[in-house]
């Protein structure tokens, strides 16, 4: 078997075919899928195409390129049409997220007029897009087909693109999905522009089965695939694209051959490999394995062992970042948590100068992007809000300029032109000649003067940056370089005006902030709250809680909503994910907001554009997987305890509809207070595990009628006060173990949850010396208690849950913590109150006869790096008091 290895950043580890059980190479099996997949891909073209072969090729383009980018391609939850019981009538076309927006819309786009101008107004565009006939088409796909696209996605993004060390940092999945996207920037005139695009994407397939053979492997693949569409018959005919990947190897240079050097900075990477290995450990047996021809070397690098093939890979990797990235990384303290950051950066002598530009990356984001989601005091409102921000910078934005570029070359934006969208922004590419002379310039007015974003009253910021040539791919360090320097542009005042009101007027009922100027409802509303309102009728939270989705068991929220709430359940939507069982209910409602660790200095360490493609995929996808993983084992407990088949699973429905934003690194969940915590811990160990990245996470616990806005930025506040850092250790020797995921928890009864009271809670009792709080808590410490009062696994809070003594069960479980916690309030203002703490918490482990008692005071007293400056009273308190308001 062949020695590969591909180096996964950030954790900075290789990881070999054949760890974890899962073996690529050879693995006829994987082999089978992938025909299987592409071959129904093709079919489904060919079907939505009506057979004409040229609109089938080019939405085959699409919907291969979508295999490259699975979290775009699908939901956190994959999801089925439902049908009304008795009928073939369909009920509501749900779409949940931005991205399965895209997906319809790269496909619709080839078959209908959807090009929008600055005139178009939201709900047209969202209706365009639902009512495509072939919807139900491309989601059989998904749903069909779900394992076998998923399994083949984490092939591509395990797999190396290139298996020497030096070059094994770069997935297949990033990398193919860039060459398909140079070769659409090399070729503008191309006739053969769709073939072009899906050669380009499966020109190094092989490499997933025969990485020695590669390119013979992917021409099987390619004749195998083409044996299925013909004995299909299908309208789509692969002979050019077979062509054109047989011949990316060969002796004079092809389009794919020139995009492949291009994607992977052949060039500059090689010189910079090659000067690593003059200063590196096993320098000279690597240059020896380099030197060897095809199964020479591989032989070479399978012989040189795992270990000495990992610790080159490592070491390379650290000396090409010391050429390329900026000096700033180095001296931000925090990068030295990372042991892939090197100490600091010589910077490469040689520069490559630009050739001939061939495209440009437009960044788009939405200033205050917080400040306009929480505008709207309602779920509903505030859950449309939240995707409604994603639509607009990657989905809409995708519109404009594909409708600019339509308009000027009568072509279209291939669907890998979005390179990322999520977290508020995104990055889209377009070639040289959606221009005529200042591109810059032209390209920013596509997005000005737009009407629905003056009735939003938001605006995107618009970013510019040269990011292709005939020679050269910049670094995702100069592209961003280069972005930065303009976003002085968005406190530009452009002088726009808008009459709100010319004196008196009824203030807006929903924001209390605008001129109300319509009535919905028997609401009076001002124009933004009437077009969020009415948009979110049927998208957002609506379309989360009638969705069906497929986990373990078919899951639809609307079903266990309606039978607490009837059919007025979009009222009651914070009761309802609360987990209210019946009207009178009392239970709390839990909001998680977590973002990754120092994601800007991971990305920004990135030695070419690729490696940025492919820390950002691997994240975005990671999130994905560990939130479906986390909700099928809780919907496996909630089946097996209520020994049924059916659909209602209450708490899993709970939490799919409290889904408020899940995007890389980026999360906003609403959930049961009495799974809260367990369910956070479990996703986020799984996320960690997944992506290589740590996480912050606030979760702050609120009554179902408090103001959801102003929980969501407490629970962001506390999130960002729940971050480990460097600087608050006394050792400062090994600072990577300050790379934890921690988790920040507080409940509010009778205070109004805050920015503001959260920042005073904290400095009532976090105190230098001696504190009762400690924020800060490595999720291990939290998993520990959770598993102490037996809350961790999902069986026992499903139990929980449905028990007739769930008051009583929680209570006991709080009650020691409580009598500390009263204790400590008496004595909080005296002298030495702090140490009149500690020794009642050691005279009551002293005195209790009851196990977990002694245990749970024990915990609170561990010493922390020899010390005891610091207990985690509270936060162990709210922690328990989680569950007991999670059961009213």
């Amino acid at each position: 078997m062949t020695l590969r290895g591909k180096l996964n950043l950030p954790e900075f580890r290789v990881v070999f075919d054949g760890e974890d059980g899962k073996v690529y190479e050879g693995n006829t099996d994987l082999e089978n899928k992938i025909i299987d997949t592409l071959a129904h891909m093709a079919l489904i073209s060919c079907e939505i195409a009506k057979n004409d072969e040229k609109k089938a090729m080019d939405i085959y383009a699409d919907i291969v390129s979508m295999l490259y980018k699975l979290p775009m391609f699908i939901s956190y939850a994959p999801t089925i049409k439902k049908e009304d019981e008795g009928s073939k009538e369909r009920k509501g076309n749900y779409v949940l997220t931005a991205f399965e927006y895209f997906f319809i819309y790269t496909i619709a786009r080839h078959l209908t007029d959807i090009t929008v101008d600055k005139n178009t107004s939201l709900k047209d565009i969202f209706e365009k897009l639902e009512n495509f006939e072939h919807t139900d088409t491309l989601r059989s796909l998904i749903r069909l087909y779900f394992p076998s696209i998923r399994e083949i996605y984490e092939a591509l993004i395990n797999t190396p693109a290139d298996t020497r060390p030096g070059f094994n940092f770069t997935s297949l999945a990033s990398h193919l999905q860039l060459t398909s996207l140079i070769s659409w920037l090399l070729q503008p005139h191309s006739i053969d522009l769709s073939y072009l695009r899906v050669a380009s994407l499966l020109h190094d397939l092989g490499k997933l089965i025969n990485p020695r053979h590669h390119v013979t492997e992917a021409t099987n693949i390619l004749e195998n695939l083409q044996n299925k569409l013909k004995s299909g018959e299908a309208c789509i005919k692969l002979e050019r694209v077979k062509e054109l990947v047989a011949s990316h190897h060969g002796d004079s240079e092809s389009i794919v051959q020139i995009a492949d050097r291009l994607a992977s900075s052949a060039d500059r990477l090689t010189e910079l490999v090659n000067e690593a290995l003059d200063h590196i450990e096993y320098g000279k047996e690597v240059k020896e394995c380099f030197n060897k021809e095809h199964e020479q070397s591989y032989d070479c690098f399978t012989n040189l062992g795992k270990e000495k093939y990992e610790k080159a890979s490592k070491d390379i990797y650290r000396f090409i970042l010391s050429q390329v990235i900026s000096p700033e990384i180095v001296k931000n303290e925090e990068a030295r948590v990372f042991p892939f950051i090197p100490d600091k950066v010589e910077g490469s002598s040689k520069e490559i100068k630009p050739g001939r530009p061939l495209g440009y990356l437009v960044y788009i984001d939405v200033p205050s992007i917080q400040r306009f989601i929480t505008n709207f005091p309602k779920l509903r409102d505030m859950s449309f809000a939240s995707m409604l921000v994603d639509f607009l910078v990657t989905v809409y934005s995708f519109m404009l300029l594909d409708t600019e570029f339509a308009n000027k070359t009568k072509s279209r934006l291939p669907a890998e032109a979005l390179l990322s969208g999520y977290g508020g922004h995104s990055y889209i590419v377009v070639r040289k000649d959606i221009c005529n002379n200042d591109c810059y310039k032209e390209i920013k007015d596509v997005f000005k003067g737009i009407k629905l974003l003056s009735d939003l009253d938001l605006r995107l910021q618009v970013s510019v940056a040269e990011f292709a040539y005939d020679n050269y791919i910049k670094n995702y360090n100069e592209v961003w370089d280069e972005i930065k320097t303009q976003f002085s542009e968005r406190y530009l005042v452009d002088f726009e005006e808008k009459i709100y009101s010319v004196g008196l007027h009824r203030v807006c009922d929903n924001c209390g902030i605008r001129p109300a100027v319509d009535e919905k409802f028997g609401e009076y509303l001002c124009s933004r709250c009437f077009e969020i309102r009415d948009l979110s009728s049927t998208r957002g939270f609506i379309s989360k809680v009638n969705s069906t989705y497929l986990l373990s068991v078919e899951v639809t929220p609307a079903e266990s909503a309606s039978k607490v709430f009837g059919d007025n359940f979009a009222e009651y939507a914070m009761e309802f994910i609360a987990g209210y069982k019946k009207l009178e209910d009392t239970r709390y409602v839990s909001i998680i907001k977590a973002d990754g660790n120092r994601g800007s200095i991971i990305f920004s360490a990135s030695a070419t554009f690729s490696d940025y493609i492919d820390k950002s995929f691997r994240l975005d996808y990671g999130v994905k997987r560990a939130f479906y993983e986390t909700l099928n084992e809780l919907a496996n407990a909630e089946r097996e305890f209520l020994k049924s088949e059916e659909k209602e699973l209450p708490l899993t429905s709970r939490l799919l509809s409290g889904v408020l934003y899940l995007g890389g690194d980026d999360i906003t969940l609403l959930a049961p207070s009495i799974v809260a915590i367990p369910f956070a811990v479990k996703f986020f160990e799984k996320a960690t595990q997944l992506t290589g990245f740590t996480f912050k996470v606030g979760i702050v616990s609120v009554k179902p009628d408090h103001p959801i806005q102003f929980a969501f930025q407490a629970a962001d506040e506390l999130m960002e006060r729940s971050k480990i850092k460097p600087e608050d250790s006394e050792n400062k020797n090994n600072l990577s173990e300050y790379n934890k995921t921690s988790i920040a928890c507080m409940v509010f009864s009778s205070t109004l949850a805050s920015k503001s009271v959260i920042h005073s809670e904290i400095s009532k009792y976090k105190r230098q010396n001696n504190s009762y709080l400690v924020v800060t808590n490595d999720i291990k410490k939290v998993k520990e208690l959770l598993e102490l009062a037996k809350l961790y696994e999902f069986k026992d809070v499903v139990s929980l849950y449905n028990s007739e003594n769930d008051k009583k069960e929680v209570r006991e479980k709080l009650r020691q913590l409580e009598d500390i916690v009263s204790y400590a309030e008496t004595n909080f203002n005296t002298s030495n109150g702090y140490l009149k703490t500690l020794a009642y918490i050691l005279r009551q482990i002293a005195r209790s006869d009851k196990p977990y008692d002694k245990e749970i005071l024990k915990k609170l007293v561990e010493r922390k790096e020899g010390s005891l400056k610091e207990i985690p009273l509270y936060d162990y308190y709210f922690i328990l008091k989680t569950f007991r308001v999670g059961v009213g």
